[in-house]
């Protein structure tokens, strides 16, 4: 079956090509994925949940006061004035200014796509907590604001009204909090995190599966060669901290290691779960031990063709930056900032995607925060790193994050993506193994539904 699958993608692939004479485009924005509802501090937040933290100061006679300090549910403080009462509703870990928003935490998107959550700022002066559109023309929307005492809850404000909160319309541009999920769809009996990559067969052919448990715990549930299963709360028995953020990434390394990467909730960082070849478990804090920036959880971990243990994680301190941290094949470890020092872009939404190609080229797709854009970031053959902008090279559309990237068995790079201003349609990018670029829309093409 999955040969049969790749074979139907490689001809609707080149039939696409063939029909089209060139890659399909489509208008993009940005979007995200399903979370948990309750946020750890600076980690994903779920949009009713930012709304929610914002009405826990609204109807208080909370003084507007740049120098003041007001707690949010759980005690924590925070600036009390516009951009003080955004940082709390967002649960971030700092008060930050109205620039601080713009440039640390957000990108850029559409007006016309402004969703619950999102924010006007207009920079140095002001900034407005958008809650929903009031028709469906997007003329009018609500809004939230900490302008003077006390927040203000404003309805039925056109969009293009020449002031917003007393600041002119023009100076405010939308902009979207780097680690805002979307809700689940009513009644879904699920919650997925962003990223997903906690699947991994040993080399005694069990299989292990690694989840995200609603308290955080990290837990393995195996299947065993001879048909018995087991389950083990890994936080519990072996001392895996609460996790945060997306999906743990696990990952089989050629002398039989089986283990799983997670984030701290308590403090981001990046955590290593394992169990080795004489069957004992073990855990380890990867940022204390090697230096890993903390992350919100979008990580990917994969073991390259040499044994290299590769683990992409995206920083939740410095903006974005995509680090690789590596164990070496000669049991050393090391850190780097491919963000620093390759120029990938920083990061938005979900957990980047590894991949290895059939000629040992190994790297890893990502999204970038600014623009959406698709990002490739990889490591050739002789050991030199690069990155390319696929949306600008071969026309993806640009992606809120969610991403997966594999090699299929004839060694084409096939690479999923989810667009978001075409209502989430999926998107095929592929490097064919006679080297060519191409993309399409399956949604358009093949009919999958969007996601």
């Amino acid at each position: 079956m999955p040969s049969k699958t790749s074979k139907l993608l490689r001809v609707t692939l080149a039939a696409a090509i063939a029909a089209s004479g060139a890659v399909v485009v489509t208008a993009v924005t940005a979007g995200s994925s399903y979370a948990a509802t309750t946020s750890s501090v600076g980690g994903q937040i779920t949009r009713s949940e930012i709304l929610a933290r914002a009405q826990f100061w609204y109807g208080k006679n909370i003084g507007y006061d740049q120098g003041g300090s007001y707690p949010d549910s759980s005690g924590r403080g925070y600036r009390t004035d516009c951009s003080g009462y955004v940082s709390m509703a967002w649960h971030l870990g700092t008060s930050a200014n109205t620039q601080g928003l713009a440039d640390s935490f957000t990108y850029q998107i559409s007006r016309s796509d402004l969703m619950p959550g999102d924010i006007l700022n207009s920079y140095y002066d002001h900034v407005i907590l958008f809650e929903k559109w009031d028709d469906a023309a997007h003329t009018t929307f609500s809004y939230y604001s900490f302008g003077s005492t006390p927040v203000k809850h404003r309805t039925g404000v056109s969009i293009n009204a020449a002031s917003l909160d007393s600041h002119p319309n023009g100076d405010y541009k939308a902009l979207r909090y780097k680690n805002v999920v979307n809700d689940p769809a009513p009644g879904s009996a699920w919650v997925p995190a962003l990223g997903d990559g906690g699947s991994v067969s040993g080399a005694d052919g069990t299989a292990y599966t690694f989840t995200r448990t609603a308290a955080g715990h990290v837990q393995v549930t195996a299947k065993f060669a001879a048909g018995n299963w087991a389950t083990a709360d890994l936080t519990n028995v072996v001392g895996t901290p609460v996790s945060a953020g997306g999906a743990p990434s696990a990952f089989v390394q050629k002398n039989g290691t089986v283990g799983v990467v997670s984030a701290n909730a308590a403090n981001g960082h990046l955590q290593i779960t394992y169990k080795n070849t004489s069957d004992q478990w073990a855990t380890s804090d990867l940022t204390n031990q090697v230096g890993t920036p903390v992350t919100g959880g979008a990580i990917r971990a994969t073991t390259d063709p040499d044994g290299t243990l590769a683990i992409y994680s995206r920083g939740s301190a410095d903006g974005g930056h995509l680090s690789l941290t590596a164990l070496q094949p000669n049991g050393s470890w090391a850190t780097v900032d491919l963000t620093n020092i390759v120029g990938t872009p920083v990061s938005a939404g979900g957990a980047p995607s590894a991949f290895t190609q059939k000629n040992g080229t190994v790297g890893v797709v990502s999204a970038n925060a600014a623009n959406g854009h698709l990002q490739i970031t990889y490591k050739n053959t002789s050991g030199q790193w690069a990155t390319s902008d696929l949306t600008n090279q071969v026309g993806t559309p640009a992606t809120d994050g969610a991403v997966s990237a594999t090699t299929d068995p004839d060694g084409t790079l096939a690479i999923y993506s989810r667009s978001s201003l075409n209502g989430g349609h999926i998107n095929l990018t592929a490097l064919q193994p006679n080297g060519q670029w191409a993309t399409v829309d399956l949604t358009n093409i093949v009919g999958t539904p969007a996601s």
